[in-house]
């Protein structure tokens, strides 16, 4: 996962869940957006839609949570195009708007078969959980470094996971299923370099995220009853 500020990004990568994966044994289907099926676009299309609603009821406010998949460079404001190099998902704050690269759909797809719905949602809700914070003008967005990026990238772990606590109740995910697309997202992204070439230096995911249990456990503080378990500044 990754958000992208001028001069210097912080981006994103996830997925999702079903059948089984190595080592972790049967998940339930996903019951997230049946009729998208394995379309990405659809499946992406169909969970943004959900987030707005489920973020404008909590909010009070349009949050306007708008993804594309698989843009072309020329879409993509200059501020946050490098990022296309990693070939995952980031949100620019320079256009508003959320990208899942054609390369992180291929990968996804991959690693993850079935589940693809599940992992794609994964995506959709951290970076929805970035346009959140925008729309909320949480304190900090204007801050460089990683400790402030880590602050910022953990808090739309743990949006995301207010999210999927609301869509579990309402029959949409498996929890654990989820999690565990979560958790294993996390491991994968976690590995990615930038190529040579790709204009991002040493950029690390780690460095400016947070290791895979430090997202897993702020994601877990999202998905429970408590009022405001991610300290979002609300109305």
């Amino acid at each position: 996962m990754r958000r992208a500020v001028v001069g210097l990004v912080a981006l994103l990568a996830l997925t999702g869940c079903t059948a089984s994966v190595s080592g972790r044994g049967a998940m339930a289907a996903p019951r997230l957006c049946p009729a998208a099926g394995q379309d990405a676009a659809k499946v992406v299309a169909c969970v943004a839609d959900d987030l707005n609603r489920f973020w404008r009821a909590r909010l009070g406010r349009t949050v306007g949570v708008d993804v594309t998949v698989d843009p072309a460079p020329a879409k993509v404001d200059r501020a946050c195009r490098s990022f296309l190099a990693l070939g995952t998902a980031f949100y620019c704050p320079a256009d508003s708007r959320a990208y899942v690269t054609g390369a992180s759909v291929v990968r996804t797809r991959a690693a993850f078969g079935d589940r693809l719905p599940y992992a794609l949602a994964v995506v959709v809700a951290h970076e929805g959980g970035h346009r959140v914070q925008y729309v909320a003008r949480q304190p900090g967005l204007e801050l460089t470094g990683n400790a402030a990026s880590r602050e910022i990238e953990q808090q739309a772990d743990c949006l995301a996971g207010v999210w999927a606590h609301e869509a579990a109740r309402r029959g949409l995910l498996d929890p654990a299923g989820f999690r565990a697309a979560y958790a294993e997202e996390m491991r994968l992204v976690s590995e990615l370099k930038p190529p040579a070439g790709s204009g991002l230096g040493d950029y690390d995911e780690v460095a400016t995220h947070g290791t895979p249990a430090q997202r897993v456990a702020a994601f877990d503080r999202g998905d429970s009853p408590a009022a405001n378990p991610c300290r979002l500044r609300e109305p």
